[in-house]
């Protein structure tokens, strides 16, 4: 049976070719490994040697998210795609993954002092924007870092813990077809900055934390939090990662 009363809040892991997650100091045997698994017919990790059970899974923060999206962000994606056709929302897709990618490698790169790889040209508006932020940047301590929370169970992979406007901040790079006007229109984004929040929070002294948009006319929008302004989301996130560790565990 996992107990997790002996093991730290929060532990910073990698993950293996297989997919197997453990700690990044390999020398710290006190933490578990977590492998691959399925509680419930939901994807999950459990404490490697260990059968799921509602006790012992550790779900992504991705995973958490798409579970519990609200019913009316689903119609309007339904509706978009209604709208445009397949093929078009699978080629802007595509194209926002492909973006996605290429920056955060650019700027995981940029901060580690790594050689960084040329942006594809087709990606050069995302990259303009992406250079308007970049002296903003400052020394960074942990850069795509899956990042493990014990208390409560969850795991996800954060972008950056570094400077920011001279502060010590969580951030999370997005790319968008159009500006972000609204908190409104990017709440689920928030919550995924909260979940990240709680475990590194615990193992660094957090001053901030930011959602960086980089848009596809070139522009950019940024949205700073300060701690107290997390406090809510933090409350948000954890209920709905109660609300799937309540369902979940119900129909297994």
């Amino acid at each position: 049976m996992f107990e997790h009363k002996d093991l730290p809040e929060a532990a910073l892991y990698q993950r293996n070719f297989n997919g197997t997650l453990f700690p990044l100091n390999t020398r710290d045997n006190s933490l578990p490994i977590l492998a691959r698994a399925k509680f419930a017919g939901k994807s999950c990790y459990v404490p490697q040697s260990e059968e799921p059970n509602k006790h012992n899974v550790f779900y992504s923060v991705s995973n958490v998210l798409k579970l519990t999206q609200d019913a009316k962000s689903i119609e309007a994606l339904r509706k978009w795609e209604a709208r445009i056709g397949t093929n078009e929302a699978k080629r802007i897709r595509y194209e926002a993954i492909g973006a996605g990618k290429a920056l955060h490698a650019y700027l995981h790169s940029y901060l580690t002092g790594k050689e960084a790889k040329p942006v594809n040209q087709c990606y050069e508006p995302y990259f303009q924007a992406l250079n308007q932020l970049l002296p903003h940047f400052g020394t960074s301590l942990l850069s795509e870092q899956f990042v493990v929370s014990f208390k409560y169970q969850y795991f996800g992979k954060l972008d950056q813990l570094s400077l920011y406007r001279e502060a010590l901040t969580l951030s999370d790079l997005k790319t968008s077809l159009k500006p972000k006007l609204s908190l409104d229109w990017i709440q689920d984004k928030i919550l995924q900055l909260a979940a990240y929040y709680i475990p590194v929070e615990t193992l660094y002294p957090v001053e901030q934390a930011a959602l960086l948009y980089l848009i596809s006319d070139g522009s950019s929008n940024e949205f700073i939090f300060t701690p107290e302004q997390m406090i809510c989301y933090k409350q948000l996130w954890l209920e709905r990662l109660t609300q799937v560790n309540d369902t979940v565990a119900s129909a297994a």
